[in-house]
């Protein structure tokens, strides 16, 4: 019987562990989708501003 008690808390160890690489998964893939984005609105800001001061040279 206590060798069945410590594989399951051997079990729930692993468990753990995959829970927390995966939490640090998911936040790693978090953060490059946030760097992505806001490389994105740069982007567009910076074609807003060629937008508009092509637009003043014009007026």
């Amino acid at each position: 019987m206590r060798a069945r008690q410590m594989e399951y808390e051997a079990l729930l160890v692993k468990l753990s562990d995959m829970e927390q690489t995966m939490r640090e998964h998911l936040w790693m893939i978090e953060e490059q989708q946030r760097k992505k984005d806001e490389e994105l609105i740069q982007m567009m800001a910076e074609q807003q501003c060629k937008k508009n001061e092509e637009h003043q040279k014009m007026t």
